[in-house]
């Protein structure tokens, strides 16, 4: 029977003992979780569909666009939103393109000052003591020719968005 006993408090001592958790290896991935976890998070929300017929340039910049109104520009189109405004090859109504001495597109003025109308309808209507952000984001198709961008630039400016942001990609993203 003392046998018993000496058994039993043997147990019971080594179970009072404190244990020793090796905890290092643990930290260790939750630190490599959370250097990967920064590195994916991107601080910028903004999601800019780009159409199929649109290369973007790249740039080292790394400034972030805001969130406003997209134009997008390719070879063949001009695109307000992901919304088309004018096919420049296929023209069945035979429309004017071009005005103001072949400087403005007039359906994509049309479109803009549209919209900056339908944004101050808006604004008044929610009590809104903010300015009107006139800023458009561009996305350039990289084979646009400048004078192309320019005449988007000057029917931008005159429907009343007169600050610009170009929308490229960085290195990392091609």
């Amino acid at each position: 029977m003392a046998r018993h006993r000496l058994i039993r408090f043997r147990n019971q001592r080594k179970s009072r003992e404190p244990m020793d958790l090796d905890i290092t290896s643990l930290l260790d991935i939750l630190v490599i979780l959370l250097v990967f976890l920064l590195k994916v998070y991107s601080a910028n929300n903004i999601i800019i569909n780009i159409p199929k017929d649109v290369e973007l340039p790249t740039s080292k910049s790394e400034a972030l666009n805001t969130d406003a109104l997209v134009v997008q520009l390719s070879k063949e189109k001009i695109y307000v939103d992901s919304k088309e405004v004018i096919d420049y090859f296929s023209n069945p109504e035979g429309l004017v393109v071009y005005g103001d001495d072949g400087r403005l597109v007039i359906p994509l003025y049309d479109k803009l000052v549209q919209i900056k109308e339908e944004l101050e309808l808006t604004k008044a209507q929610a009590n809104i003591e903010k300015d009107f952000s006139a800023i458009l984001n561009l996305v350039v198709d990289k084979e646009v020719e400048y004078k192309e961008v320019k005449r988007v630039l000057y029917t931008a400016a005159q429907a009343g968005f007169k600050q610009y942001k170009f929308v490229v990609l960085s290195p990392e993203q091609m």
